[in-house]
């Protein structure tokens, strides 16, 4: 979200503003900014610069910064998450400080009385500084350790006897965003629980939690995700939100009895996923040049598969976004519906009524589409339809 409102940013950005640019930002309750960006008709550190000299400061890439060490604790931490700004740097002239928005002097004062030396702004996007802060985010265990230890007086058997739960399950899941998780899995264990986060794929331990504390936590989120709380044998299935500062996160929640204990998965639908573009996805020039071809030509498939939290649905949705226009039919069948796309007809599988991806899938056919979305090919029916779909245009 740009600092800056939209009739600004159209001056800065000229004649490379279309009307249907301004149409899907508000179709898709998107800044001009943030639409542009997404439609990849101008680059991030590109309309960075241009804001950087309508505020008349420098700007700074903080991608290609290394901060020095004594400046990461020169701030406090929920100072640097609020006013979203951080120090990179420091000479005779003051304290380089990088800012999504320059125009906040009060800030500039502040933290110029705070730390007594001058602060010279500088202007980074908020996508550069949302990337660069992950460096400041605690480490879990050290948040939960503080919670159990933090009121003066109290032993660790009574912390453990009456722990702050709900700040307990916030910590696990705002830490996790930081980190880019895509899933947490919290898992019972014969003398304690670890709690595990999925980032780029990769499940990774992230903290260990005493065993008596496991089914507290459980009960939290069977209280958030409105499960039943006296259901320990059976799996259960839900979805909760959590207010961060960022966005107001959707999360869906499985819950399944283990041998230990149960077992809890939180897989984490945030809204930034729907916010890369392309290019920000790591792909090779050939590569995506090849991915822009496919989704531009008017008949063929595009089959994106990779194991759990490798991306696939961030790619889909990155291609979703730059065709879906007013003259296309987009039709989508998932399992379930992740991300809210606007201007798509979005089907939730649902066996109950049989609708399956097969029979969904015939359905979307009659429906006149341009482009079809298919969450999962699970069996040979599904297959067999979506590429005589594919071949047919």
């Amino acid at each position: 979200m740009s600092v800056l409102p939209d009739n600004e940013i159209a001056k800065l950005v000229g004649e490379l503003v279309k009307p249907e640019h301004r149409e899907y930002a508000q179709n898709s309750n998107l800044s001009l900014e943030d639409a542009l960006i997404e439609k990849e008709v101008i680059s991030d550190d590109k309309l960075g610069q241009l804001i950087a000299d309508y505020y008349k400061v420098p700007f700074v890439n903080l991608s290609e910064i290394s901060v020095p060490d004594e400046l990461l604790n020169l701030l406090p931490d929920r100072v640097i998450r609020r006013q979203k700004v951080l120090a990179f740097g420091q000479d005779s002239s003051g304290i380089k400080l990088a800012m999504v928005d320059p125009g906040k002097k009060e800030v500039i004062e502040m933290l110029s009385q705070k730390t007594g030396q001058k602060i010279v702004p500088y202007l980074a996007t908020m996508r550069d500084m949302q990337s660069a802060l992950r460096v400041y985010q605690s480490d879990l265990q050290k948040i939960i350790d503080n919670l159990l230890a933090e009121d003066i007086g109290r032993t660790p058997e009574a912390a453990l006897a009456d722990p702050p739960m709900a700040r307990m399950v916030d910590a696990i899941v705002d830490t996790a965003y930081q980190n880019r998780a895509s899933d947490v899995h919290i898992e019972p264990q014969e003398e304690h629980s670890i709690v595990r986060y999925r980032v780029d794929g990769a499940l990774q331990e992230v903290a260990r939690i005493h065993k008596r504390l496991h089914d507290r936590i459980t009960t939290r989120i069977k209280v958030l995700s409105n499960l039943r709380t006296d259901e320990h044998l059976a799996a259960q299935d839900g979805k909760m939100r959590v207010k961060l500062e960022e966005e107001n996160l959707d999360i869906r929640v499985s819950i399944l009895p283990i041998a230990d204990g149960e077992k809890t998965v939180l897989r984490l639908l945030s809204s930034r996923s729907r916010q890369y573009t392309l290019s920000d996805l790591g792909m090779s020039d050939n590569d995506l040049a090849k991915l822009t071809r496919a989704f531009t030509r008017s008949y063929g498939a595009i089959l994106c598969t990779g194991p759990t939290g490798s991306g696939k649905t961030t790619t889909i949705y990155s291609v979703l976004k730059i065709i879906n226009t007013r003259e296309k039919n987009i039709t989508t069948i998932e399992d379930p519906v992740e991300y809210k796309i606007k201007g798509a007809n979005q089907i939730q599988v649902n066996p109950k009524t049989n609708l399956t991806f097969a029979a969904g899938l015939r359905s979307i056919l009659r429906q006149d589409p341009n482009v079809i979305f298919v969450g999962e090919i699970r069996d040979s029916e599904t297959a067999g339809i979506a590429v005589n779909a594919a071949l047919t245009g």
